[in-house]
């Protein structure tokens, strides 16, 4: 009999490792969920490349920001001229990890907090490309179900068709890449902070996507939205998860720690030393946004940002972006802060390889003293160090990683790092708290 109880416990022990193990949504409704947010340049992610050197993967995120900002403001951006090498038409620098279907398909999916809907590859592609993970099969599924052209749901759909009263979307993005199928609903499973152990969300609104061109980038099945739009994965399950989430960016080839996303209460920021802002939804209420009021350097006199104060209040002038590496200010407010910046800095200015990073100096980023910059928010003021403003380019050359355009300011991630930034949907704030994100 000691012999049975034994071997029962090593079976017990051995299915609890080895399992797919599901937690009720009351825990997550009391509580919260918080999933690893892995670089896509990290030795973690199913999109690195080890054949890159950290030239072409600087050089590839630096062109996605470009890329992005042109999604933004496509006929406003400053015609700066960057490197052509060949690059991935997947934007993003962040992936997750989710489990689709009855079944728990394991999924690795590019985070996105600029767009307003989930998408993923499904069987059978007419056009796909390849992935890490199988290729989800909605045919293997027994909680998949299409969604139909005369529902609400369907109504929600921009660019949506129909085909056969199912209803059917496409997304086009500015590289030309294209994601087009079926809309369904499924149950989405997403980690929590406990080992072995997942939340399951029913019912989830998503596009099924079976011609998925103009992709160069493998490994990801698709795109995680976390916008404000009813679609998005953040909107679809507010009710469950308090409206709120946040994030924590540890630096980008880190391979022992990795960035954090919480999703309910482990997304409240709270503690000491933190700050807060109104948020924003933007003209059409589909981005977040803050308003920044201006940029002072080194604790000196304030650079003021010049915008229309009825535009800036109702709507923001500033997007988050998480999926974007630079941040990128208006012209205006760029040219006092470089001349601000570079008259402090008595180090010998190089040309930079890269030719849209415009400040660079001959050193190292462990040993530039550089003064910190403030971003003064309405109600908060975040004071970035070099880590959130300057970025190694070669072994002796470092560059400032805020760049001109003529559209409006976009908060990448860079500037983001090793902050504690909460959204709360609910109270429409957003709050920062300084934090060595690698120990959360």
């Amino acid at each position: 009999m000691t012999g049975y109880h034994n071997l029962l416990i090593v079976l017990l022990v051995t299915l609890s490792i080895f399992c797919f193990c599901d937690i009720s949504l009351t825990k997550a409704q009391n509580g919260g969920i918080g999933v690893e947010l892995i670089h896509r340049d990290s030795p973690n992610s199913t999109l690195y490349n080890p054949n890159e050197t950290p030239f072409q993967r600087l050089t590839n995120s630096i062109n996605r920001s470009f890329r992005r900002i042109n999604h933004f403001y496509p006929r406003k951006l400053e015609e700066t001229p960057y490197p052509q090498e060949e690059i991935t038409d997947a934007n993003g620098d962040f992936v997750i990890k989710y489990a689709i279907g009855s079944k728990h398909l394991f999924q690795m999916g590019l985070v996105d907090t600029v767009s307003n809907m989930i998408w993923l590859q499904c069987q059978y592609c007419f056009s796909c490309y390849k992935q890490y993970f199988p290729i989800f099969d909605p045919a293997t599924s027994t909680t998949y179900e299409n969604v139909s052209c005369s529902s609400d749901a369907c109504g929600s759909i921009p660019n949506r068709y129909c085909t056969a009263n199912v209803c059917q979307y496409q997304m086009k993005y500015v590289s030309g890449a294209i994601s087009a199928g079926d809309v369904a609903r499924e149950t989405f499973s997403l980690g929590t902070n406990e080992p072995n152990k997942f939340i399951s969300f029913p019912k989830v609104l998503f596009g099924c996507g079976h011609v998925n061109s103009g992709i160069t980038s493998t490994s990801f099945a698709g795109i995680v939205g976390l916008g404000p739009g009813l679609l998005s994965l953040t909107s679809q399950l507010r009710n469950s998860l308090f409206n709120k989430f946040s994030y924590c960016l540890v630096r980008a080839y880190e391979s022992n720690h990795v960035s954090k996303l919480n999703f309910g209460e482990h997304a409240i920021v709270s503690d000491p030393g933190t700050v807060s802002t109104p948020l924003k939804y933007g003209p059409k209420g589909d981005l977040y946004y803050l308003n920044l009021e201006g940029i002072s350097v080194g604790g000196g006199k304030r650079i003021d940002h010049e915008v229309e104060a009825d535009l800036a209040n109702d709507q923001g002038n500033v997007i988050i972006d998480l999926a974007t590496t630079l941040t990128f200010l208006p012209q205006g407010l760029y040219g006092a802060l470089e001349s601000e910046l570079t008259s402090r800095i008595k180090l010998e200015r190089v040309r930079s390889p890269i030719r849209s990073l415009k400040i660079c100096y001959k050193s190292t980023l462990n040993s530039i003293e550089v003064p910190r910059l403030t971003l003064h928010f309405t109600g908060a003021n975040i004071m970035l160090n070099r880590d959130n403003t300057f970025i190694t380019v070669k072994d002796d050359v470092v560059c400032f990683a805020i760049v001109p355009s003529t559209g409006s300011f976009v908060y990448g991630n860079l500037a983001m790092r090793n902050f504690l930034i909460g959204i709360d949907r609910d109270k429409n704030v957003v709050s920062f708290l300084p934090t060595d994100c690698s120990k959360r």
